[in-house]
């Protein structure tokens, strides 16, 4: 199988491509790789796409306009080892016969594990003592409580791959998981133990919610102030979705008083601005956007595409497979 890896930055380059991926790889398939280090868009996709059978993308490699897609006459395969392909392919191509794929599961782990930490730092409201602490501050025993994980009430809204994967972790915690999405069934909500409810709802009943949903016209500002009011006192929001979900002046407004807590990997501007109000509130607990950077996960994203592709080449069902209906909830990056 032609295969081309359309990945040409450095550093991408050198920390999936591993040996032993590319050895994997060489064992099924005739491989390319662009070249390292230099612009490759998408009319030079289109220049040179028509002799392949398959595609390897990630962050950065050039979209599949139709202008390619209409080279791509021998194209049968498209692996994106990264998360979202929305960014990477146009909707036109479900209308060919092109398998499209990601690695979008081995990323929703690292995600759901970034967000799980931040449920237990803010809960434990790790960045509060931690800053007191530098200035002096020991804890008061006798009267200082925190939120804490264990048999509280904890309500997502969304559902994917990250949040099922946020569900099985927080399991051991014994919480009351309460559920928010217009696409898990019922069925599926007894099976993972949770409850679904509406939005206003959870937000009322949650000491803790976190955001899981994609980033699309129809969530963007989803949460504002008529939810963030209904959050107890001392509850806690963890965004680790997209940071336009949430309307930002709201969210200031909700946290500046300190009735509530927030742990928040994404922002409506990113990067976020070092002068920006969310670093100066000490009861915000604020990261980089670092929700993919597991390294072992990071590191396995094209080796899965490899796998993948392995998978089609044999006639065997696509584990990261994205329909057209799946493709029209995702978020655009």
């Amino acid at each position: 199988m032609k295969t081309l890896v359309a990945i040409a930055d450095p550093g991408l380059r050198d920390m999936f491509w591993q040996e032993s991926t590319i050895d994997k790889l060489s064992r099924f398939a005739d491989v390319d790789f662009v070249p390292l280090a230099e612009p490759f868009d998408s009319e030079k996709l289109a220049n040179r796409i028509e002799m392949y059978d398959a595609v390897i993308t990630s962050w950065g490699s050039p979209r599949f306009t139709s202008q390619v897609l209409a080279q791509a006459r021998s194209l049968k395969f498209i692996g994106h080892g990264a998360g979202s392909v929305a960014g990477i392919v146009d909707e036109d191509v479900f209308d060919l016969p092109i398998a499209v794929t990601s690695a979008n599961k081995v990323l929703a782990l690292s995600t759901a594990e970034c967000a799980v930490s931040l449920i237990l730092a803010g809960a434990w409201d790790h960045a509060g003592y931690s800053g007191r602490l530098k200035q002096g501050r020991w804890s008061v025993n006798n009267r200082e409580t925190v939120l804490g994980v264990t048999r509280r009430v904890i309500g997502l809204v969304g559902y994917g791959e990250i949040s099922k994967q946020v569900i099985r972790m927080l399991q051991p915690f014994h919480a009351k998981l309460l559920l928010h999405s217009s696409y898990c069934t019922q069925a599926e909500a007894d099976a993972l133990g949770v409850e679904l409810c509406g939005l206003n709802e959870l937000f009322e009943r949650c000491d803790i919610v976190s955001l899981h949903n994609t980033w699309t016209p129809r969530t963007e500002g989803m949460i504002g102030a008529e939810q963030l009011n209904r959050l107890r006192d001392g509850g806690l929001l963890v965004n680790t979705a997209r940071g336009p979900i949430v309307q930002e002046n709201a969210l200031l407004d909700a946290l500046r008083g300190g009735r509530i807590f927030a742990a928040l990997d994404v922002y409506d501007r990113e990067p976020l601005g070092v002068d920006h109000e969310l670093l100066a509130l000490p009861n915000v607990l604020c990261l980089p956007h670092i929700g993919g950077y597991h390294g072992l996960l990071k590191r396995e994203l094209c080796d899965f595409v490899v796998d993948e592709l392995a998978r089609f080449a044999n006639g065997e069902a696509l584990l990261g497979q994205v329909s057209l209906a799946h493709y029209r909830r995702l978020t655009p990056w």
